[in-house]
């Protein structure tokens, strides 16, 4: 498994791992609904976003987006044959780890409400129901700096 920093060649792929996610999954043209598309995603990066990408023989697994400007942990998505390897964990840690450097101090990231494997990781790693709810009925989680 490599780590490293997403690059603008990589955004394509993310979006064939955020399709299949088998928890929370977005079709395309729902992401295009959202203004969520290639493009928008090249020209964020160029300046609050931030991700990481997980590839293994060469092919993106896994990836991770923070953003820079609201402290949010915006998306962390695995491809559902690679789950349970640590690799979300680990792309979500390199989010948190570059918004602190960034000079954030309260993260926040939405999830689903119900028990889900992306809850449970956010729980053990710290994050806890702010008590906010979303329209679409989704939990906002924040994660305060550590000291």
């Amino acid at each position: 498994m490599i780590f490293r920093e997403m690059t603008p060649a990589d955004v394509p792929m993310t979006f064939l791992v955020r399709t299949a996610a088998k928890e929370h999954p977005f079709a395309l043209e729902d992401l295009a609904k959202y203004g969520i598309t290639v493009e928008s995603c090249i020209r964020a990066m160029a300046t609050t976003n931030q991700g990481w990408v997980c590839e293994i023989n060469g092919i993106v697994v896994g990836f991770s987006v923070g953003i820079r400007s609201t402290g949010e942990m915006w998306v962390i998505a695995v491809l559902p044959e690679y789950e349970g390897r640590g690799i979300g964990r680990k792309l979500l840690t390199l989010a948190q780890d570059w918004l602190w450097s960034q000079g954030c101090e309260t993260l926040w990231l939405t999830t689903s409400p119900r028990p889900t494997r992306a809850f449970h990781l956010y729980s053990k790693l710290g994050w806890r129901d702010s008590g906010r709810r979303e329209t679409n009925g989704d939990m906002r989680m924040e994660l305060a700096k550590p000291l």
